[in-house]
């Protein structure tokens, strides 16, 4: 037995030792762990444009922070807040002198959408009217980037660079022939003729009303796109769709004869001009640099209003559940009950970002939305998306924001089963069921439903539907009968949400928040985002599977690992931090 506690204590010293040098390398190699220094005068502020832009602050994966850090590549995602809160700010501070946006727009998941960039861009003209340059460089520009950066003083492309601006296109997948092929049965139940997400697996083409609701969509957005670049560049919107219509494609010096950028040239020249607005000397790497973090954390004191205002983000899949990283129905109910109970919150901002999910899930967060707004008030902030189950749980907002771009909608549900015997039959597997009622085995892969089985759940999903178009019509004093006809599962953009009555108002999160303090009347007040990410400690930990609740059972090892844990902490109060180097770096 002695042999065994040796054996044991001696692993943990040496898992102890693993994680302070862990600590410790990580505390080395990274860049930028001072604490932010006072901002000098002809700073430059850059934003990085292809680091995926989140609605909440993210959480940084320990793997990729590392990872990044070795091979010097650019990692994790930035918060839209910061960026869009960085950019007005910086316009209006003395000492920085332009902005600088780096490299073309990286989309990820739910990052980087329509709407969000619509913010980003807004912040950019604002910044522009201010007077300081707006400066990029772009090897190449597609819509997305283009969109972005249109409002720019100085648009540089590359020589060989090309402007692709072709439009939008959605495409569709069906799976119909390959699942009869490999011997898959689906069945559905659905309400909405327009709820399309089944159709893949029923048929083998697009439906007539998918395609009608697609066009729709899809044409609404790209008119955004246009008339927000035509504005910014000074075209006629006629051009640009007949650029998409006609060609497509075109290279950097006929974008620069049409005037959608303002010089095609080489990098090093748009380096020497970032050299002259920072007083840097020829041939030396750029000096006062700063990011959008790290600018508002130069500029930015503690706040110290007693009134709160919360801003909650739902973004991701909705599902049941305390997950952090969707939109976990037990997760966000809780966080909107913390705001409720707390005395000195006195409005909250719910941000959407979500194409839908679990029914009961959205169910579970809109009965914390229709609490909170009996005691104060409710604004919902809609992303890129808040459909389904997105548009479920922002209902009962006392205002609803969006931008044009944004989708939203898709008032609907459904159901989709499916059945795989003939698959594992072709296999030599034969599945028998032994059952003590007819619908014991309802929900198996290995039979197809009864027709009567089917009646239930088709009933099932036709209360679900009544009462989500029961809640519409409550949360946004709309007729029921109203409701019925715009949902079907049916998606909109954000504009024609607006005249639909599914949307009040047009603007980004920073329009919610002072809609929210305006009708809270606060003056005096924070602003307080529950989802901060953790420690880098408390990362490392989750990383690796522990937690402060991590028990092994064994006393003494339990005491032991918690000194490790105390340990750690104070090592993360002594300075050992990342703060990841994606916002900087031009050489």
């Amino acid at each position: 037995m002695k042999g065994f506690f040796k054996t044991v204590l001696a692993s943990l010293v040496g898992l102890v030792l693993f994680f302070i040098l862990l600590v410790m390398f990580a505390g080395v190699i990274i860049s930028g762990q001072e604490a932010p220094k006072p901002l000098e005068d002809n700073t430059l502020l850059v934003v990085n444009l292809s680091v995926p832009i989140s609605d909440k602050a993210p959480r940084q994966k320990f793997s990729d922070v590392i990872g990044g850090a070795i091979q010097k590549k650019e990692t994790g995602q930035q918060s839209l807040r910061t960026v869009v809160r960085a950019i007005r700010k910086a316009a209006k501070n003395e000492h920085i002198s332009a902005l600088y946006l780096k490299g073309s727009v990286v989309r990820k998941d739910y990052s980087s959408g329509w709407a969000a960039l619509k913010e980003v861009r807004e912040a950019i003209a604002a910044f522009r009217e201010s007077g300081k340059p707006v400066i990029t460089w772009q090897e190449g520009l597609d819509e997305e980037t283009l969109y972005v950066v249109s409002p720019a003083d100085e648009i540089v492309l590359n020589p060989l660079g090309l402007l692709e601006f072709n439009g939008f296109a959605a495409e569709v997948k069906y799976y119909r022939q390959a699942f009869e092929k490999y011997g898959i049965d689906v069945q559905v139940t659905r309400v909405g003729k327009y709820k399309s997400a089944v159709e893949p697996f029923l048929l083998d083409h697009m439906s007539a009303e998918n395609r009608e609701q697609l066009n729709t969509l899809l044409n609404d957005m790209f008119s955004e796109v246009v008339t927000g670049i035509a504005s910014s560049r000074n075209l006629k919107a006629d051009d640009l769709y007949s650029l998409a219509q006609n060609e497509a494609v075109i290279p950097a010096r006929e974008a620069l004869a049409r005037g959608f950028v303002t010089k095609v040239d080489y990098y090093d020249v748009v380096l020497d001009r970032l050299r002259e607005l920072t007083g840097t000397e020829a041939g030396e790497d750029v000096e006062r640099l700063v990011g959008a973090s790290d600018f508002l954390a130069s500029v930015e004191k503690d706040a110290e209003g007693k009134d709160k205002l919360v801003v909650i983000y739902a973004e991701g899949d909705i599902i049941s559940g305390d997950d952090e990283d969707q939109v976990g129905g037990t997760y966000i109910s809780r966080l909107l009950r913390k705001a409720r109970e707390d005395e000195n919150v006195k409005a909250v901002v719910l941000r959407v970002n979500s194409p839908g999910g679990s029914a009961d899930a959205s169910d579970i967060i809109q009965r914390e939305t229709i609490l909170l707004k009996k005691e104060k008030p409710l604004i919902v902030s809609m992303g890129t998306v808040a459909a389904s189950g997105g548009y479920w749980i922002s209902a009962y907002g006392d205002e609803i924001y969006a931008e044009p771009n944004t989708i939203t909608g898709s008032i609907g549900v459904f159901g989709m089963f499916l059945n795989i015997k003939k698959l594992v039959n072709e296999f030599g597997v034969k599945v028998e069921t032994a059952r003590t009622a007819p619908a014991a085995d309802i929900f198996s892969l290995f039979r197809p439903k009864t027709e009567q089985e089917l009646a239930v759940i088709q009933k099932f999903i036709d209360n679900i539907y009544d009462q989500f178009l029961d809640k519409v019509s409550e949360g946004r004093k709309l007729d029921r009968a109203r409701v019925h006809e715009i949902a079907q599962g049916r998606v909109w953009s954000g504009r024609q949400a607006k005249q639909l009555g599914l949307v009040d108002e047009f603007g980004g999160l920073e329009d919610a928040i002072a809609a929210a303090a305006d009708k809270a009347g606060l003056k005096d007040y924070t602003v307080e985002e529950y989802q901060q990410p953790g420690s880098f400690m408390d990362d490392i930990m989750k990383e690796l599977g522990f937690s402060a609740s991590t028990s092994t059972g064994v006393p003494v090892l339990d005491s032991m690992w918690q000194e490790l844990g105390y340990l750690l902490q104070k090592a993360d109060a002594k300075g050992f931090y990342v703060r990841l180097p994606y916002d900087l770096t031009v050489h």
